[in-house]
């Protein structure tokens, strides 16, 4: 930035100047920019426990928050600010398919580029992961109580929006009962655990760049693309993530 209207000489910007260069230097080799998690967790292990967690009209309403958002996170391969942010003017759901359009701005918008419109088919393959009905019995649960437009609303009075770092503490709540070691995976690793399990299934990358809303699969191929410690239906992001649980066994 500085560079763009300073410069030490007609000829050098700041950006090239051997001292600057140098501090820039150090500033990488105390805290290089590298991927946190040099391999992911395996999605079947999650998913696994996620089935066990039937029939959902059953749960209580905290294991149903539970199961939504981790389902929701690994289906869609976003970030927690975008679950966060759902708004059920922006959703349309029906028996085959939930369909969500977020319209707030999110840490990958910028001018003429915004997370294009989410899709997410009922899973017909297996009803105890199918987003659509834990979706409409979250609906159903909260419909006497909801105040607010905001998808995800607390366990407990006066069931208000939840924060980020709830819904985070939730993510982390399930990957420790389903056997992950939350010491090393934090909720975010939810991004590169669905992704690569996609990618391993042979999902094209323009699939999962529109899934996750990456421009480039620079990003994607750096920092998510991991080694698993162990558009129709058929070619859905989240079907494909749902299908890596078979494929492994």
């Amino acid at each position: 930035m500085l560079s763009s209207f300073l410069s030490v000489n007609r000829e050098i910007t700041v950006g090239q100047w051997p001292l600057v260069k140098r501090f820039l230097k150090g500033i990488f080799n105390l805290k290089p920019s590298l991927p946190r998690y040099q391999k992911t967790w395996d999605v079947n292990i999650v998913l696994q426990y996620l089935m066990t967690l039937t029939p959902v009209h059953m749960l209580t309403l905290c294991v149903l928050s539970y199961k939504l958002v981790t389902l929701l996170l690994l289906l869609t391969g976003q970030r927690l600010q975008t679950i966060h942010c759902f708004d059920l003017d922006d959703i349309n759901v029906t028996d085959s398919s939930i369909y969500i359009d977020v319209r707030t701005l999110l840490k990958c918008s910028k001018p003429g580029s915004h997370l294009q419109p989410i899709e997410l088919p009922a899973f017909i393959d297996d009803d105890r992961l199918c987003i659509v009905t834990v979706f409409k019995e979250y609906l159903l649960r909260t419909s006497s109580f909801r105040k607010t437009q905001k998808l995800i609303l607390s366990c407990v009075k006066p069931y208000q929006h939840v924060s980020k770092a709830t819904i985070a503490r939730w993510v982390k709540t399930v990957l420790q009962l389903a056997g992950i070691d939350i010491t090393i995976y934090k909720s975010h690793s939810t991004r590169s655990a669905s992704t690569s399990a996609a990618f391993q299934c042979a999902t094209s990358i323009d699939t999962i760049l529109k899934a996750a809303g990456w421009s480039n699969d620079s990003t994607f191929r750096k920092f998510y693309n991991r080694p698993v410690s162990k558009q129709n239906y058929n070619d859905n992001f989240s079907v494909k993530v749902l299908r890596s649980q078979k494929l492994s066994n």
